[in-house]
């Protein structure tokens, strides 16, 4: 069963978060769609309007093994399976029509294979430990709004 945590974030909140995910042991963070397998840690967050800039992973390079992925033919990238891997979706807060959009940070705590559903993978406790951190991270900096969303600071 997964876990999440909805939350407003502006730029400069998502700085502060990005800065307290550095400090945390050795974790990368990437886009969820790539145009080859190998991951690489983005030195900077993607700027909106570049493809997938919205959708990033978190993953603990030390303490999880590499994120499965799956090539898709049609587009010519690889997604991430996040049902079976161990990452952390980092989904970014976006603008519409001058309306800031939620965004979310979501762990599947359980998975499955996608190629044999029957098939039960249990991630590790650090994986869980790693995305508790992240998520008591936000709520410690937030104040809950009505719909049981997250703000940031600057996001209120």
């Amino acid at each position: 069963m997964g876990r999440q945590v909805h939350f407003y974030m502006t730029t400069e909140d998502e700085r502060k978060f990005i800065e307290f995910i550095r400090r945390e042991r050795n974790l990368v963070i990437f886009k969820s769609v790539l145009p080859t397998t190998e991951i690489a840690d983005l030195n900077e967050l993607p700027n909106p309007g570049e493809p997938f800039w919205f959708s990033l992973c978190i993953w603990d390079k030390e303490h999880s093994p590499p994120p499965s992925l799956t090539y898709i033919e049609q587009q010519r990238h690889y997604c991430v399976e996040t049902i079976e891997s161990e990452v952390i979706e980092f989904d970014r807060c976006v603008m519409d029509q001058e309306r800031l959009v939620p965004g979310r940070i979501w762990a599947e705590m359980n998975g499955w294979r996608r190629q044999d559903p029957a098939t039960i993978i249990n991630k590790n406790q650090t994986f869980a430990t790693c995305y508790n951190r992240l998520a008591s991270w936000i709520k410690r900096h937030s104040t809950r709004n009505d719909r049981g969303a997250f703000v940031m600071p600057d996001a209120a």
